[in-house]
């Protein structure tokens, strides 16, 4: 048996208390509009999954992903104009970099 200490846990004993279902709604409430056209959402969500990774860096997420800077950036205003938020405005960008980190954490449990 594995004994973790609490102050080791790091971000995720925020969630400890909620249940997943909990984190599974807000993973949905934020992910969900990039879900409507399947084929084009899946580079959306990988594209900011990736871009939030790499700490917002667009060169560096363009090279990761094997696209051309421009084509980023078009991918990105998509992603702000579905999800209705701005990625240089503070709140926003924690908003999804939370429902990264619990997409990341969470999604074998979720699944």
């Amino acid at each position: 048996m594995e004994i973790f200490h609490f102050e080791d846990i790091g971000l995720n004993r925020l969630f400890l208390n909620q249940s997943f279902e909990e984190i599974e709604q807000f993973i949905n409430e934020v992910f969900s509009p990039l879900w409507s056209d399947h084929d084009r959402s899946k580079d959306l969500e990988i594209t900011l999954l990736t871009y939030i990774k790499n700490n917002r860096s667009a060169t560096k997420t363009a090279n990761q992903l094997h696209i051309h800077i421009n084509t980023l950036y078009q991918r990105i205003k998509k992603i702000e104009d579905l999800l209705k938020l701005e990625l240089n405005n503070n709140e926003d960008v924690l908003r999804i970099q939370l429902a990264c980190h619990l997409r990341e954490t969470y999604r074998h449990s979720l699944v």
